[in-house]
């Protein structure tokens, strides 16, 4: 058989080295997309530049994976048990992150099963999905509420007069004493303007007793 025949066919009905270079280079392409997806939706403070990288390579090796077992039953259980000796002890920070890692197994599976439609499709609508769902702000609450938390010795009556002044709605969370016979009081608010907060704290620290004011907003209320 020369080179060009072995190519093509493969040699003692294995999967032809073409077959398989295909194979890979689609899962490839495929993984990539699905990793810019995830590096261009991405939110929060979990990014792993290793996440990126493993997302192209394990649907590389899930391809691979699926080459080796075909249509083989024993050869599914064979890898079943040799892959079980290893231990994937990485937690991974979102579950956003998961779901991309699941994204990346399916194109591996289903180019290393030729199911070619169903990785480019899947790729494409999930990706179009994903990013609907994070340019459109779905499941985003609203970033102007948050804690105000302040020390003073002055009226109650005072300081709920000016956050009624900066703020939509306001509510009384807890109060305890502190020192130097002061009251630490905790308020959850809803600012009118996000921007307005340091006007906020300028106005309650103008409250006479007052000696320190917070504000923590939800500046990104989401987990990604």
């Amino acid at each position: 058989m020369n080179p060009l025949d072995w190519m093509r066919f493969g040699s003692g009905g294995g999967v032809a080295p073409a077959t398989i270079l295909l194979d890979l280079l689609l899962s490839y392409v495929l993984s990539q997309i699905v990793a810019w997806l995830y590096i261009w939706t991405h939110k929060g403070l979990s990014y792993s530049r290793n996440l990126t990288h493993s997302i192209v390579i394990i649907s590389m090796v899930v391809t691979s994976v699926m080459l080796v077992v075909g249509d083989s039953i024993a050869r599914a259980f064979g890898l079943v048990g040799a892959l079980a000796i290893i231990r994937f002890r990485t937690v991974l920070r979102d579950t956003r992150d998961t779901v991309f890692i699941f994204l990346a197994l399916t194109i591996g599976i289903a180019i290393g099963a030729h199911h070619y439609s169903v990785a480019m499709v899947s790729t494409i609508i999930i990706g179009l999905v994903a990013v609907q769902l994070n340019f459109t702000g779905f499941g985003q609450r609203n970033t102007d509420t948050g804690v105000v938390r302040i020390r003073t010795t002055g009226a109650i009556e005072t300081i709920e007069g000016t956050l009624a002044a900066w703020c939509r709605t306001y509510q009384l969370l807890s109060l305890k004493e502190a020192t130097g016979g002061e009251s630490e009081y905790s308020f959850e608010v809803r600012l009118y303007h996000p921007s307005d907060r340091e006007e906020l704290v300028t106005a309650i620290r103008a409250v006479p007793g007052t000696s320190t004011v917070s504000v923590a907003l939800e500046e990104r209320a989401e987990e990604w």
